[in-house]
């Protein structure tokens, strides 16, 4: 039976997936950041099991593992890490032995995999925790003397605090807010000429709408208007930012109430001082050591989420868009994507019939993803085999098949297929025949190999950062400069597949929902490389444009003369070996071995810190720009083994790049080395010794590789 389940995890993104895994299991769940405010939740209520990340914000998981283990009340609780560093197979076993009862998973984490580990250990837990067995009955009770008895009533007294008056609850901030809403939507009422879209919820569904303005790109406000009830939402950029709302009821203290994060004695407390101080609850809710700084971001975040979401309940109701910029004051921006808002939305609101509706236009159709990139590429899911379901629409199904092959529960796909078609992602094929040769309308990328071609981009995890500014500046910097050739990085005879392949994991990487929370300099740098990538897939996927394309190459390759650089096809760049540069290092005499080098100097950097995620992706932007360089590769390499050592696939994908390091340069050291270290570490010494022997006899010279030979001979 779940359980009570205390999450600590500093990634915000990380935690929010594992609390949608546990929750979705039936777990009760409570999260922190941090170790410091986790201790004060187990003091509060001890959790039947612990999740803990082997990096914190303030200390590393192990060492809060440790003061769990030497607590009395949570000697025997068991824990789970998420190994986002130390992810070998010797942490694991070390980390299962020294705080048994424990389980550790690596990252990339195996959402499918958490819930039953959870559950396994609590059930463990709770059997090895159950009494024994009823005593005989005492003499008291022989003789016939009465014993005191405690009944359930008492224990619910204790249990279950006593309500809250409703009146209470009404904390000044929501009463301010609705008088700000009263007015704001008079004011917009007043303007009803200015809308750029009116009309009815009936006619247009909420979540139908919310696609719209994401399509248009909107900035501006959204009155919506309920029978009694008016909501105010405001948009950047096409994505809701905040949520304003008259109704009392959906203030920050009931939702604090309703997750059991506070106590209505504490909430109580809260409102009583709140109206006194005039200061905002959460600020003394803090103060009062009630809630942790990290609770309270992500309480107001779903305080506001729940005053969106309660509109995917209205079936009929008017709103009025107005463009422009947002009034002044305080937004509180929301986490999803448009996408994912209109996904959870329609989870928490869409019954089957209105289910049946949404699907009703695809009855008897063969159906599959828009051949529209903006739309298609949303970032709706973070679960793998979500997104495995959606990419595996492609149009040559219909729908009723789809359901039924689906593996994944068919609630869950059909849940799935009414949000893409709200989300404007879903489309019907008028045929499901294909030219030979010709890849459908909305081409989706097969899964990704678990050796890389050597300058195949790969799709980022949905889950992983987006660049930083300075890697965006030079990443745009290099695609202004190239051809569309280099810049989806394909053949000039490419055939239609590997450019769609291409395009789709590079535009993945700079659509806008990854950028959506960042500066506007970096949206509108992201922007720009998605537009660019999308005109040269445009081009090069229609035969007469690319024709026409090839020869204004031609006309301008001509047109400089000799001195003209001669554009190579990206596998002939690929096999062309590397110019000598001083210290093995890319030469810096173009914008795309500047950017390289930049890359790959933050890539290492990443390294240092052990942020090995970050550093594969800057690693495999340098890698990219700059194929022949060697040092990259062996970055790279290394990078991709530190990242995931417990994983086969991540282990042949490192030595394939270390290989085409050595490839580009024999007497590379840290290729040969890295290559050694992961043949010693995976249990082929063997493999390791012929490395560093080979290695040995081009450099003999090399003391550090003479003593780790000598060390892995004589082990």
């Amino acid at each position: 039976m779940p359980g009570y389940v205390l999450v600590v995890e500093s990634d915000a993104e990380l935690q929010r997936q594992i609390g949608a895994a546990l929750r979705d299991a039936g777990f009760d769940l409570h999260a922190e950041a941090d170790a410091a405010w986790a201790r004060k939740t187990v003091g509060t209520r001890v959790p039947d099991v612990v999740v803990v990340d082997t990096r914190l914000a303030d200390i590393d998981g192990f060492a809060f593992a440790d003061e769990l283990r030497h607590a009395p009340e949570t000697r025997t609780t068991p824990i789970v890490f998420v190994a986002s560093t130390h992810r070998g197979v010797s942490h694991r076993a070390e980390a299962r032995r020294r705080f048994a009862p424990a389980d550790y998973l690596p990252t990339p984490l195996d959402l499918g995999q958490l819930a039953p580990c959870v559950a396994e250990l609590a059930a463990r837990h709770a059997a090895e925790a159950t009494p024994p067995p009823s005593p005989a009955p005492s003499p008291a009770q022989a003789s016939g003397e009465q014993e005191i008895e405690i009944s359930e009533d008492d224990l619910s007294d204790q249990v279950t605090p006593p309500p809250v008056p409703k009146g209470t609850l009404r904390d000044p901030a929501q009463q301010r807010e609705r008088r700000d809403v009263e007015r704001s939507a008079k004011s917009l009422a007043a303007d009803a000429d200015d809308a750029e879209l009116q009309g009815t919820l009936k006619r247009t569904p909420f979540a139908r709408l919310l696609q719209r303005l994401y399509a248009k790109r909107a900035t501006g406000s959204l009155l919506l208007l309920h029978e009694a009830t008016k909501k105010i939402v405001v948009f950047n950029e096409g994505y809701p930012v905040s949520v304003r709302s008259n109704v009392l009821g959906e203030t920050l203290g009931r939702i604090l109430l309703e997750k059991h994060l506070i106590t209505s004695e504490i909430l109580g407390e809260s409102v009583g001082r709140m109206q006194k101080e005039k200061r905002h609850q959460g600020e003394i809710l803090v103060e009062m050591g009630a809630l942790s700084p990290f609770n309270l971001e992500r309480a107001l975040v779903e305080q506001v989420e729940a005053k969106l979401f309660e509109v995917f309940s209205w079936t009929d109701g008017k709103f009025m868009f107005k463009a422009g910029p947002p009034d002044a004051g305080e937004h509180r921006l929301l986490e999803r994507s448009a996408a994912a808002t209109i996904l959870e939305g329609i989870r928490r609101h869409y019954d089957e019939a209105r289910q049946r509706a949404a699907l009703e236009k695809y009855a008897d159709q063969y159906v599959g993803l828009t051949s529209d990139p903006l739309l298609r590429l949303q970032d709706m899911t973070s679960d793998s085999v979500e997104l495995a379901f959606i990419q595996s629409i492609d149009g040559t199904r219909q729908l009723e098949t789809i359901l039924d092959r689906a593996e994944i529960a068919r609630d869950k796909a059909r849940l799935l297929l009414v949000a893409l078609s709200e989300a404007g992602m879903l489309q019907r094929h008028e045929t499901t025949t294909r030219r030979k040769g010709a890849a459908p309308a909305a081409p989706v990328p097969p899964p990704v190999s678990s050796l890389p071609v050597l300058g195949a981009p790969a799709p980022p995890p949905p889950s992983s950062a987006p660049l930083a500014s300075g890697q965006l500046s030079m990443m745009l910097q290099t695609v202004r400069t190239q051809d569309y050739f280099w810049a989806l990085d394909v053949e000039r005879d490419a055939p239609a597949g590997d450019i769609d392949r291409a395009y789709e994991a590079l535009a993945r990487s700079f659509h806008a929902d990854r950028y959506r929370l960042s500066l506007e300099d970096d949206r509108k740098a992201a922007q720009e490389i998605f537009d660019r990538l999308t005109e040269a897939h445009r081009t090069l996927r229609d035969p007469a444009k690319r024709k026409a394309y090839l020869a204004k190459l031609a006309r301008a390759a001509d047109g400089a003369g000799d001195e003209a650089p001669v554009e190579l096809p990206a596998r002939a760049r690929l096999m062309t070996p590397a110019p000598p540069s001083s210290g093995g290092t890319a030469a810096a005499g173009s914008p795309s071995n500047a950017a390289a080098r930049a890359l790959y100097e933050v890539g290492l950097e990443h390294l240092k810190a052990r942020r090995h995620h970050e550093a594969v992706e800057s690693l495999r932007q340098a890698a990219r720009l700059v194929p022949n360089e060697a040092d990259f590769r062996a970055a790279l390499g290394w990078a991709l083994f530190r990242q995931a050592p417990a994983d086969a696939r991540a282990g042949r994908a490192a030595v394939a790049e270390l290989r085409r390091a050595l490839q580009l340069d024999e007497r590379h050291r840290a290729a040969a080395q890295h290559l050694a270290e992961i043949y010693a570490q995976t249990g082929q010494p063997d493999l390791a010794v012929q490395e560093l022997e080979r290695l040995l006899a081009i450099d003999p010279t090399a003391t550090e590789v003479a003593e780790e030979l000598h060390r892995l001979r004589t082990k």
